[in-house]
């Protein structure tokens, strides 16, 4: 049985791959600030991420509808994250920087904690998928804490994967940019105004051209990507070459 650990799983592209793990018949946990109702093969868990003591008790829950015994292979996909604040750094909010950090890199990085320690026995296969963003590898003007976090989760990435090396059962970590998914991201991007994010024009412009990735096709091709024997542990990768 293979499982699939997802985190803001109640829409945009969480609600995609959550879908389509479902579809591959994968079991599904879903983790979501929002309430999704559970079906077969999906476990449903209600937390916001940012809450470090309620996710880690989400974590021991989820490994309680786990058998070992029956687990082939078990993926974890930080996908949870937030564009805000958008702005120069001098005008953004500073509980809206701290909020951001927590939930684009220090939620990752415990949620993988959680993971590892509570899958260290587990004979199955192991990975984590972390989805980053263009903008953590480009610096890009008003997004100076999105960027900060995404290039924070890329190095988060690379240095786990080091970590991995030298244990007895490696976990596989993964860092794929998704592209310019068609989610409600891009709809708060599109609303900033042009003096807190001067390239507003064009993300508008992606809109209006037809430029969006549908989040189902996007979805479909995580799949193909966790499948790439090229992907390998600690590798920074485009969803466009899986397209």
């Amino acid at each position: 049985m293979e499982h699939i650990i997802i985190t803001g799983a109640s829409k945009g592209l969480g609600a995609a791959m959550r879908d389509a793990f479902l579809e591959e018949g994968s079991t599904v946990h879903a983790l979501a600030r929002t309430e999704i109702a559970e079906d077969d093969q999906l476990y449903t868990y209600q937390v916001d991420v940012s809450n470090v003591d309620a996710l880690i008790q989400t974590f021991e829950t989820i490994f309680t509808n786990i058998e070992e015994q029956n687990c082939t292979s078990i993926t974890l996909v930080n996908n949870a994250g937030i564009v805000s604040p958008v702005g120069t750094a001098d005008e953004n909010d500073p509980h809206e920087i701290a909020k951001s950090i927590t939930v684009n890199i220090s939620a990752p990085m415990i949620a993988t904690r959680e993971f590892l320690k509570q899958s260290e026995s587990f004979s199955a296969e192991r990975t984590v998928l972390n989805i980053s963003s263009g903008a953590g590898r480009k610096p890009t003007e008003g997004w100076s804490a999105y960027c900060t976090g995404k290039a924070g989760l890329d190095m988060f990435t690379k240095t786990a994967a080091l970590e991995q090396n030298d244990t007895e059962q490696p976990a596989r970590f993964l860092s794929v940019a998704p592209g310019i998914v068609d989610t409600s991201m891009q709809t708060t991007i599109r609303e900033t105004s042009k003096a807190s994010f001067k390239h507003v024009d064009t993300f508008r412009a992606y809109k209006e051209k037809g430029d969006l990735v549908d989040p189902d096709v996007t979805a479909k091709a995580m799949l193909r990507l966790l499948e790439d024997p090229d992907a390998t542990n600690g590798k920074m990768l485009d969803i466009r070459n899986y397209l």
